[in-house]
């Protein structure tokens, strides 16, 4: 501003001045000295800070309170003054206890106005109603008549808006139109924070459509393309990327537990080594439109693999084009199975890992309960495996409770060797090593030496209605041959000695057979040993005992029994020590196990 400008009040600049309520101290100690005669500068030099006096004289210029004394007053300048003499009316009218109404506004007008403006009857007709102040409100007002209620200040504030609207007029015509105007009004500070708060409005509801309408058409697509077409090609990829001919009977999208793309009935191997009811896989969805398809997971679910396959599985190709193309992250198994010989363990889940190249490096499964658990990794091209159960019931007929199995071994493409077998079962335990070929054809060999067995428990897998009991320690050897589990199992046969400490034999009374013999036979009873040592023969027909002697103080006997079919067939010589003489006598064990009958032989 330049220091030499002078300024002259205007009429709304004189009543201003005599009307305190107006404007501010500091800037009616400044209207006070404008006079029409003294410059800017001087004004400066007695307040001391020319930037204050300046902004404040430019503040009463904008007001219209003031103007430069060489300025021409145009028709916008004559408006301005109307209405700033208008607004000296109406803050003196607001500022008294009776609030006005706007008719009163309008007298006032017509009274301080000498001159008709368009500007001003315009504003005059838009002024609001204004309603009274209520009883309550009244003896306040009457007792402070400098102060404003609170209707006073609404009033004031609806009046100053009004006022500087039509100013505003042109601004608004600069603002932005369209869905980004309430953008920009928000940045420029004009939406209040109820408005903020307030329900979205419509640009916000066109793109919540917009999203639903784009969700609906994406599901829409997912579900109704025509996957089976791609069949082809997606057989190819796998078949290339594990090595091994893949089949797949057919491709559908699916949403549990993700959504994904589900491969349904897939062979892979040339016998159908495995079998898997489905394969979901799971895309990371950046990855979809580069050149390499990331899968986060790929979900295996009802694979049925043969054991004796993960060797081929574990193969590195030389050159694996489909590993350009595809990466797989994770995968998991679920309601899966192991087969060996026909033979399964089901039920199991887990995770395995593939390669780069596709290539199968590790297994981890564990059944729902955690009783059992399964690992291999690939080493050196061998598998090296392990198995680890709890409360384990093996599977098939019969079957053996397992407290604790541990065993570890190798595994290639032609054979099975569990080098470390500890079982504890039956209150006893059971340590050895098998060994499963099938190069040629399928052959099974191993040992197995169990110490302290429960007897009665062993027994009653086998025969249930035998009643044994004892402490039974063994040293067999194991040996079979089959193609499938079937077969194994009908041609295995288990050959060593057995020992049995603190013995009982249920149902077979030796000494009451001899000494008081009957023409039918002696049923029921018991007879107690210490010591029970006998050599073993357990094939599928049976099992044969020979060299059997048994020692239980003052009576022993020697012989040997076969036990096939639910029933006993045996021959001993019993001896009974008495105080002065030995009495030897031949007997027979015949019958059932749940009846047998002991005859004297003469």
């Amino acid at each position: 501003m330049n220091e030499n400008s002078v300024y002259i009040k205007t009429d709304a600049g004189e009543d201003a001045v005599t009307k305190r309520t107006i404007v501010q101290r500091n800037l009616r100690s400044v209207l006070i000295m404008i006079d029409g005669r003294t410059p800017v500068g001087n004004l400066a030099q007695q307040f001391g800070d020319p930037l204050i006096v300046e902004g404040l004289v430019g503040e009463l210029e904008h007001r219209g309170l003031v103007r430069k004394l060489d300025a021409q007053s145009g028709d916008s300048e004559a408006d301005r003054s109307e209405l700033s003499s208008i607004m000296v009316d109406i803050e003196e009218l607001v500022s008294q206890p009776i609030t006005p109404v706007a008719d009163d506004i309008r007298r006032a007008h017509d009274k301080s106005s000498a001159q008709d403006s368009p500007v001003i009857d315009e504003f005059a007709m838009a002024l609001p109603e204004l309603s009274a102040p209520t009883a309550a409100a009244a003896p306040a007002a009457s007792a402070s008549p400098g102060a404003l209620s609170p209707e006073g200040e609404d009033v004031r504030g609806a009046i100053r808006r009004a006022m500087i609207s039509s100013g505003g007029d042109a601004a608004q015509e600069a603002r932005p139109a369209g869905p980004f105007r309430r953008i920009a009004d928000l940045f420029a500070g004009r939406v209040g924070g109820a408005e903020r708060r307030g329900a979205p409005g419509p640009l916000w509801k066109k793109i919540l459509g917009g999203v639903a309408v784009l969700l609906s058409a994406l599901i829409g697509v997912f579900f109704l393309y025509p996957y089976d077409r791609h069949l082809p090609q997606m057989e190819k990829l796998v078949s290339e990327l594990l090595g091994q001919p893949v089949r797949i009977q057919s491709v559908s999208p699916s949403l549990f537990p993700q959504p994904s793309i589900a491969l349904e009935g897939l062979s892979v191997g040339d016998g159908g080594q495995l079998d898997i009811a489905a394969v979901k896989l799971i895309p990371r969805i950046s990855s979809l439109l580069g050149e390499r398809t990331e899968m986060r997971e790929v979900r295996v679910e009802g694979a049925r693999l043969n054991v004796a396959f993960l060797p081929a599985l574990s193969r590195q190709p030389d050159i694996n084009w489909a590993s350009r193309w595809v990466k797989v992250e994770k995968v998991t198994m679920v309601d899966s199975s192991l087969l060996l010989l026909g033979g399964a363990l089901t039920g199991l889940s887990g995770d395995l890992d593939i390669s780069d190249d596709g290539a199968l490096t590790r297994l981890s499964l564990a059944s729902p309960d955690g009783a059992l658990k399964t690992d291999g990794v690939i080493e050196s091209g061998v598998w090296r495996v392990s198995l680890t159960a709890f409360g384990w019931q093996t599977p098939g007929t019969p079957s053996m409770l397992f407290d604790v199995l541990e065993a570890s071994g190798t595994l290639n493409s032609q054979r099975l060797q569990i080098d470390k077998l500890d079982i504890k079962l039956y209150d006893g335990y059971a340590t050895g090593h098998i060994e499963l070929d099938w190069a040629d054809k399928t052959r099974f060999e191993g040992d197995v030496t169990a110490t302290r067995l429960g007897l009665g428990s062993v027994v009653g897998v086998f025969a249930p209605k035998l009643l044994l009991t004892g402490d039974l320690s063994a040293s067999l050897v194991l040996k079979g041959e089959g193609a499938q589990l079937a077969d194994l199992q009908r041609s295995l046969s288990a050959s060593g000695t057995v020992s049995i400490q603190r013995g009982q034999m249920e149902r077979v009374d030796l000494v009451q057979a001899v000494r008081i013999p009957r023409p039918g036979g002696v049923r029921g009873g018991s007879t107690r040993f210490d010591q029970l040592d006998a050599d073993i023969v357990a094939d599928a027909d049976g099992l044969m005992l020979e060299n059997v002697k048994m020692e239980s103080g003052l009576v022993g006997a020697i012989g040997k029994a076969r036990l096939a079919d639910g029933k006993i067939d045996g021959r001993f010589d019993v001896n009974l020590q008495g105080t002065a003489t030995t009495v030897r006598a031949p007997v027979s064990i015949e019958g059932s196990y749940a009846d047998p009958i002991v005859k004297l032989l003469r």
